[in-house]
């Protein structure tokens, strides 16, 4: 898969063996906020029935008591409630077991994968930068598997769910109640794209961090025999205020997102209470629905002020797939062998022929190398650093030759 692919879709590649339990668990978190939803609903009708009785909306359906139509609200209620607590705990349940099921998957594969890059991958990067490829950023799209998958459909089925309710029962006045969410969507995405970059320096940050700390704790003897605590302290304490920074940036941003829609919510829900008041008043809206209307309308508009923090997992999470799927999609350049080592014909011998080697593609480090080892001599190679000591050596198993054989 491409590289300029959306990390989403390549996590949903990627997740590709799991699409039952992902559809039971979008299913279940769909339903939830439904079931969520209904007692407002609930509540509505039973104005209804208070103030139109043997008329009311339930009374239409051959029910014109209304100790009756009470009773059944009752018991829809109940009914809806544990229909809610049943599908909360298979939501929950799928989501997370789903989210151990990825991250183990996903960390073993990607270690996996690392463990048959040629050795020059790791001398070109720090062990604490992997490591917070393979720890950090996992545990980071886990969280959002956790919880952000489910705050995001909860969003939308919600928004849906309102939007339509205030469309069929009052046309002529819901595009006002609903005027701000298109002011409030673009705002929000305008603020996201923004926090997209900022979040990838804090997943960069948090690996050089973890990079630092990594190399001093397995350094530790070396810090100690010079008495060099309080430069390596220095070290990370720079390192970690770069982290801090680095979020201060991001939080800055996230942060004003709510205060300034407010004002646009709060457009939204005046509007319905005059509104829809004065439709009350002229005969032309039921109290029943009036009130639906007022109480739901916070379930329309408030929750854009919980997308910007949605959003803001979302985007973390983003961040930690590319840098995963980054990793798993690093080309193999030495492929492991097919054939065994015939082991009975192995006498040790080595033949070393005309060799040249470099490591950028430019500067040789080894030119024109031939040497024969017999089997079982012992040898001693010497010579100034940078002299291909190592590299020689490497060359036995790490490295393919460029020019010449072994």
């Amino acid at each position: 898969m491409a590289s300029s692919t959306h990390p989403l879709l390549r996590l949903l590649s990627y997740a590709k063996p799991y699409r039952t339990q992902i559809g039971s668990a979008i299913a279940c978190s769909i339903l939830r906020t439904l079931f969520d939803l209904a007692p407002a609903y609930l509540i509505g009708v039973a104005v209804d029935v208070v103030v139109e009785r043997q008329t009311s909306f339930i009374a239409r359906f051959g029910i014109p008591d209304v100790a009756t139509q009470l009773l059944l609200l009752s018991l829809l209620t109940i009914a809806t409630w544990g229909l809610e607590s049943l599908t909360q705990y298979g939501a929950d349940k799928l989501w997370r077991n789903l989210a151990q099921t990825v991250q183990h998957e996903l960390r073993t594969d990607a270690y996996s994968h690392l463990q048959q890059l040629e050795l020059g991958y790791f001398e070109d990067r720090s062990t604490g930068m992997l490591l917070s490829v393979l720890n950090d950023d996992i545990n980071q799209l886990e969280r959002f598997l956790n919880f952000g998958a489910q705050d995001l459909l909860s969003f939308f089925t919600r928004v849906f769910a309102v939007g339509s309710s205030f469309v069929i029962l009052t046309p002529g006045i819901s595009w006002l109640a609903m005027l701000p969410i298109p002011l409030i969507l673009w705002g929000t995405f305008a603020f996201q794209s923004r926090l997209a970059d900022r979040y990838d320096a804090v997943r960069d940050r948090a690996a050089i961090i973890s990079d630092r700390l990594a190399n001093n704790l397995s350094g530790i003897a070396t810090i100690k025999s010079f008495t060099a605590e309080d430069y390596e302290r220095s070290r990370v304490y720079q390192e970690s205020d770069a982290y801090r920074k680095s979020n201060t940036r991001a939080i800055a941003l996230s942060a004003a997102f709510v205060p300034l829609i407010r004002f646009l919510i709060l457009l939204g829900f005046v509007t319905t209470l005059y509104l829809g008041g004065m439709e009350v008043l002229g005969d032309r809206l039921s109290v029943g629905t009036y009130g639906f209307m007022v109480f739901i309308v916070q379930d329309l508009l408030w929750p854009f002020t919980e997308l910007s923090e949605i959003l803001d997992e979302y985007q973390r999470a983003m961040a930690s797939i590319r840098r995963v799927m980054g990793l798993m999609q690093t080309p193999i350049t030495m492929a492991a062998g097919t054939r065994s080592l015939p082991m009975q014909q192995v006498r040790g011998e080595v033949q070393i022929d005309r060799v040249s080697f470099t490591y950028d593609g430019f500067t040789p480090v080894l030119k024109n190398i031939s040497l024969h080892i017999r089997a079982g001599a012992s040898i001693g190679i010497v010579g100034a650093t940078g002299s291909g000591k190592s590299t020689l050596a490497k060359l036995l198993r790490f490295y393919e030759v460029q020019q010449g054989s072994i």
